[in-house]
């Protein structure tokens, strides 16, 4: 799965836990935690080590780090109320599960089925790049989580007019929650009959149906904002 997609999955997930459970200390270590086994892996795996290693999904991509997260996180969210440490490893969870590590059992359950496997070209790390930069979809995703960025920092200075949508909030949410589910509906669909999408680049049909579950989180939360 896509850098960007990974984002946007632990932005989304953030925002649901934080409504659910009304912290949003939820979200920002959940953004983080969704990419972060890239962000160490592939320099690790690619630039440190290309001749012994050369393969991006290792230490960070094992199962566990994210149980030893989430346990370590449970912990220290009953002991300081605080949720950083087991939001980041949800983060770190998701990002296991779209890139479906369980089809690497090797490298997911290390170190319980020996050293990882995997090695890949000298120039892999190029051509994820240029997979990543030749993505039409994560361009998007990439606008959007930009966009996203600077309305919240700037939240408060927007025009009078803008800012006084709330009258119109329920409607234009629900619109908005619609039209998600709609994707949902039509993503999933894609991947139960197999039959790709050209301009997203996901392969085969679980990572459409995680997508999809992904997008319709996205509409789930947009639905409860609209009735807040």
């Amino acid at each position: 799965m896509y850098i960007f997609f990974h984002l946007l999955t632990g932005i989304i997930l953030g925002f649901v836990l934080s409504d659910l459970l009304h912290d949003r200390r939820w979200l920002i270590p959940c953004a983080i935690g969704s990419i972060l086994p890239d962000l160490i892996d592939k320099p690790v795996g690619f630039l440190l080590f290309p001749d012994t290693i050369g393969y991006g999904r290792i230490h960070a991509h094992t199962l566990i780090l994210s149980a030893c997260l989430l346990l370590a996180g449970a912990a220290y969210w009953y002991w300081k109320r605080n949720p950083a440490v087991i939001s980041m490893g949800v983060g770190v969870l998701s990002h296991q599960v779209l890139d479906q590590m369980w089809r690497q059992p090797v490298n997911w359950y290390y170190p319980l089925k020996g050293p990882f496997q995997g090695k890949m070209p000298g120039d892999a790390l190029v051509t994820l790049l240029e997979g990543e930069l030749g993505n039409p979809a994560e361009w998007i995703l990439a606008g959007m989580v930009v966009a996203g960025g600077i309305a919240f920092l700037c939240r408060g200075r927007f025009p009078a007019g803008i800012q006084n949508w709330q009258g119109h909030r329920a409607g234009i949410l629900g619109g908005v929650a619609l039209l998600l589910c709609i994707c949902a509906g039509v993503v999933i669909g894609m991947g139960l009959v197999r039959r790709p999408l050209p301009f997203v680049g996901w392969s085969g049909p679980e990572e459409y149906l995680f997508s999809g579950a992904v997008i319709g989180l996205a509409s789930f939360l947009a639905w409860r904002w609209g009735r807040h």
